[in-house]
């Protein structure tokens, strides 16, 4: 009992000033925040909040599936979570799924992400045997990013900056923001343009450091791709990336051969090696 007692103590303690009360069904939430979360979901049930990283969240369920809510202390709500089954994806996500590489995986789940300032993205767990992967797609059957070994964590994304966005839209007119996190330093962005998926990559500063996409390689120039096999005796094209970097543009060709680790190789459309 005076274990309880100090952690109910340590979790007010740590909670921000709206939080009022907490009981065996829950805690009762700041006035802003009931009211943001019941006009945003006015048919929710079986509603229990928690609070995590800095957010209020409410689990709860609307329209028969499990959700998940996430509001700032000031009532902002900032992103929905909802666990949905295979057969209520968008059909454009699910015709782009079984047409793809991955169509003889098992889909052991499903979520449609939706998040301030960004597009709803539907994520599908999948798994072959050992291997695991989550699937990003747009609501248009885009596939935006590929994690392999479910490494993703959550959905919350980080803030991009003015300068960020202001990049994006004036490049990438129309484009429309996915997905962003931090990898190795560096902020990644996704984005769907012109009806592909692109990673755009800054720096913390907000210095544009690349743009990436994947490409077919029937649409890889042909001297391009005989420059990276004469570097290679015995290998053979795998996959193809386009790059774009402030200072010039290269294709990153994917080489493999039995026996051998596979190798990357930067060449511009003319054919030079980088």
């Amino acid at each position: 009992m005076k274990l309880k007692n100090y952690l109910f103590a340590a979790l007010l303690a740590a909670a921000p000033l709206g939080f009022t009360a907490c009981d065996d069904d829950g805690m009762t939430v700041a006035p802003e925040v009931e009211s943001a979360f019941t006009t945003r979901y006015p048919d929710a049930g079986r509603v229990e909040w928690d609070w995590e990283d800095g957010y209020y969240v409410a689990d709860f369920y609307d329209d028969r599936y499990e959700t998940e809510a996430w509001f700032t202390p000031g009532g902002e709500w900032v992103m929905t979570e909802t666990d949905i089954p295979y057969a209520a994806l968008p059909q454009a996500v699910k015709t782009a799924f079984e047409g793809s590489e991955y169509a003889d995986w098992r889909v052991d789940d499903a979520d449609q992400v939706e998040r301030r300032d960004m597009e709803t993205l539907y994520v599908l767990e999948v798994e072959y045997g050992h291997q695991e992967a989550d699937l990003y797609y747009s609501g248009d059957g885009v596939l935006v990013k590929t994690v392999a070994d479910g490494g993703q964590g959550g959905y919350l994304p980080p803030t991009l900056t003015d300068a960020m966005r202001d990049f994006i839209e004036t490049r990438y007119p129309g484009a429309r923001l996915v997905e962003a996190d931090w990898e190795k330093g560096l902020m990644e962005v996704d984005i769907v343009h012109e009806g592909r998926g692109k990673e755009v990559l800054f720096t913390a500063e907000g210095e544009w450091v690349s743009t990436s996409w994947d490409v077919r390689l029937a649409d890889v120039p042909q001297a391009a791709k005989e420059a990276a096999l004469a570097a290679y005796d015995g290998y053979r094209l795998d996959d193809a990336d386009y790059v774009e970097t402030p200072a010039t543009n290269y294709y990153d060709l994917e080489l493999e051969k039995t026996g051998s680790p596979d190798v990357h190789v930067r060449v511009t459309a003319d054919g030079t090696l980088l």
